[in-house]
C-alpha cells in the first residue's frame, strides 16, 4: 500500500515520530512510485523556498496597485442602504403604553355599555340552587392502591394488556390441619 501526500508531506517537514518515520523510509527504499512522488514534493518545496521577487519587478506594479486603491477604496464614501437602517425601540415605554391602552379600552367598555343585569343574565345565566349535604356524593378517595386490592385475574389481565407474557404455576400445598402436630 502506497503512502499518501499528507504522510509524505509530514515526513518531508520532519513532523513524523520514530515508529512512522522508520516505516516511511523503509517504504520509500523499495517503492518507485512513492519515491517519484516524494521527489516531486521535495522539488516543489525547494522551488517555493527559492521563489523571490526582486524590487525591480515589484516597483512598476506597486505604483499601479497603490493608484487603484487610492481611486477605488479610499476616496469613495460608503454607500447608505435604506433597508439596513437600525431602529432602536425602548421596550419598557412601549409595553407600558400598550398596557395602559388595554386598561382604558376595558374601562371605557364598562362605562359606555354599563353592567346591565338583564344583558349579563342572557350571556351568563345565574345558577344559584341550594345544595344539601345529602345530595353530595364523593367520587374519588386519595387512598394508595396496593396489589391486595386486586384479584389475581385482574392483575394477570392488566399485565397481559401491557404486553407481558405471564406464566402461572400452581403448586399444591397441604393444609395446616393435615400436618401431624406434635402433642405435648
Amino acid at each position: 500500500m502506497c503512502l499518501d501526500d499528507a504522510l509524505l508531506n509530514s515526513y518531508l517537514d520532519g513532523e513524523l515520530q520514530e515508529p512512522w518515520k522508520t516505516q516511511v523510509e523503509e517504504h520509500l527504499s523499495y517503492c518507485s512510485g512513492c519515491q517519484l512522488r516524494f521527489n516531486q514534493l521535495k522539488g516543489l518545496v525547494d522551488n517555493l523556498k527559492n521563489a523571490t521577487i526582486s524590487d525591480e519587478e515589484i516597483a512598476p506594479r506597486s505604483d499601479r496597485v497603490l493608484k487603484y486603491f487610492e481611486q477605488n477604496r479610499f476616496d469613495t464614501p460608503p454607500k447608505k442602504n435604506l433597508f439596513k437602517k437600525k431602529v432602536q425601540v425602548n421596550l419598557v415605554p412601549a409595553l407600558l403604553t400598550s398596557a395602559a391602552a388595554v386598561v382604558v379600552v376595558f374601562i371605557g367598555s364598562f362605562v359606555l355599555f354599563g353592567s346591565n343585569s338583564k344583558q349579563t343574565s342572557e350571556i351568563m345565566p345565574e345558577v344559584m340552587l341550594p345544595i344539601e349535604s345529602n345530595q353530595l356524593e364523593q367520587v374519588s378517595v386519595d387512598e394508595k392502591a396496593s396489589l391486595d386490592d386486586y384479584s389475581l385475574s385482574e392483575i394477570v389481565r392488566y399485565l397481559d394488556s401491557q404486553g407481558y407474557a405471564v406464566k402461572l404455576e400452581l403448586k399444591t400445598v397441604n393444609p395446616l390441619e393435615d400436618i401431624p402436630q406434635n402433642e405435648e
